[in-house]
């Protein structure tokens, strides 16, 4: 039984999702005593995952069909390694030859300096790879700038993977849909001694997931483009008010104690060993959910979207949803660059984007993947469903600002709040940083 990837990732990345350096190429046609010619990747693809493991295999395909090529993979999975990786690079000139920039409202001035390529002539060349959901290929295409910035490599909706039987337990029949219900299972979980969310906020990025998720369903996803216009502010009362639910979260006991200290990889293991209820992520995760030697209560794992506000039934369907990006160096020449522009397509392609959604349940958005339902978790089957509901779509709020240190400062203020910080002191943490840059 197969099914086409083309209706799910069409509805999904087309609803409500509108258009919003290094290597000099010195080596580009090689060296007559040999030498090789260097390709340098940094990417999130780094660890011991699935993903990751087809991810090298591509690269090891690549190596042996050029042995005039050295791929020197550079990947960072944890998130500040790689931050600062890629600061350094942007600030050195010395950027890889395929890299990612989160976001969208920054990439200006990357533009405008050289420093990613405009992928336009490469697609309209390739009309066989050129696949991609219109709607995630358009994300990259950035106002007042001609051309496409990237290729969407990733998709999928953020959503809760929960334990039914922990719900059954502690008397939930049913996923809550609603704001209210979802605080009621909450106090029902902690009456079984079970932690309902597993949150880490040391990795800073899971306290950002979860104020993104309320933002969206308390103001809608259009609200972030209006943040980053600067036609709405942080202080204002609707903004403060979906930062005061991350707060009431935190007071009714949601989080493990001491959550602003504690990693990813150790709420991860909680909920995998069916110590906590519920836990916030991608796509990246179903491989961790479905192997039951790390995972023992993997066959009770389901997945549902984050609950709407009873008094906003219209941002029900107002999602979070993951887009990632590979972006190639805009000084390539020669054949680094052909060599650079073969490899993205080999990750990219047809085949690696059946391979990752059938063995790492991971999604390449593109219209021409046929999938082996029988040999997909149907955790994915499960997401893609959810995922064709959305009306509205974004990624992090701050991926519609133009300041780049947008990032660090709303999730260190998001997060500050569940080590005592109010609101309205959040708020002013993260207006204080735009108001600076005036």
């Amino acid at each position: 039984m197969k099914r086409f990837l083309s209706l799910f990732l069409a509805a999904a990345l087309c609803a409500g999702m509108t258009a919003c350096s290094g290597s000099t190429g010195s080596k580009s046609d090689g060296n007559s005593d040999g030498e090789k010619i260097e390709i340098r990747l940094l990417t999130r693809m780094a660890g011991t995952t699935k993903q990751v493991e087809i991810f090298k295999d591509i690269i090891k395909e690549f190596e042996s069909k050029h042995p005039d090529v050295n791929v020197i993979d550079e990947s960072q999975g944890d998130e500040s390694s790689f931050n600062n990786k890629l600061k350094t690079d942007l600030s050195s000139g010395t950027l890889p030859n395929i890299f990612r920039i989160q976001g969208v409202a920054n990439l200006s001035e990357y533009i405008d300096n050289g420093l990613i390529m405009d992928l336009d002539p490469v697609l309209k060349a390739d009309p066989e790879w050129n696949k991609f959901v219109p709607g995630a290929l358009s994300y990259y295409q950035v106002p007042n700038h001609n051309g496409t910035y990237a290729i969407p490599m990733e998709s999928g909706l953020i959503g809760i993977y929960y334990n039914e039987a922990l719900f059954k337990k502690a008397g939930i029949d049913s996923f809550p849909e609603t704001w209210s219900q979802f605080k009621t299972a909450i106090q029902k979980l902690k009456a079984i001694n079970v932690t309902p969310i597993a949150l880490g906020a040391k990795t800073t990025y899971m306290a950002g997931h979860l104020h993104d998720q309320i933002f969206y369903k308390w103001m809608g996803t259009g609200a972030a483009k209006k943040l980053g216009a600067r036609n709405m502010n942080w202080t204002d009362p609707d903004v403060v008010k979906s930062l005061s639910f991350v707060k009431e979260l935190n007071d009714m006991g949601a989080f493990p104690s001491g959550a602003a200290g504690i990693s990813d990889d150790i709420v991860l293991s909680q909920f995998q060993k069916g110590q906590a209820g519920m836990i916030i992520t991608g796509t990246w995760n179903i491989s961790n959910f479905t192997n039951k030697k790390d995972c023992p209560v993997a066959d009770d794992i389901k997945v549902a979207k984050f609950p709407y506000f009873d008094e906003k039934p219209q941002y029900k369907n107002e999602d979070m949803q993951v887009i990632s990006p590979y972006m190639v160096n805009g000084k390539l020449t020669g054949k680094e660059k052909d060599y650079t522009i073969e490899l993205l397509k080999m990750l990219t392609s047809k085949d690696a984007a059946k391979r990752f959604a059938e063995e790492a349940s991971f999604l390449i958005p593109r219209t021409d993947v046929d999938i082996d339902t029988q040999k997909v978790n149907p955790l994915l089957l499960d997401n893609i469903e959810l995922g064709k509901t959305s009306t509205g779509i974004a990624v992090d709020v701050f991926d519609f600002d133009p300041l780049a240190s947008m990032q660090d400062t709303t999730r260190n203020a998001i997060v500050s709040m569940l080590v005592g910080s109010s609101p309205e002191q959040a708020a002013q943490q993260i207006q204080s940083e735009i108001d600076k840059s005036k």
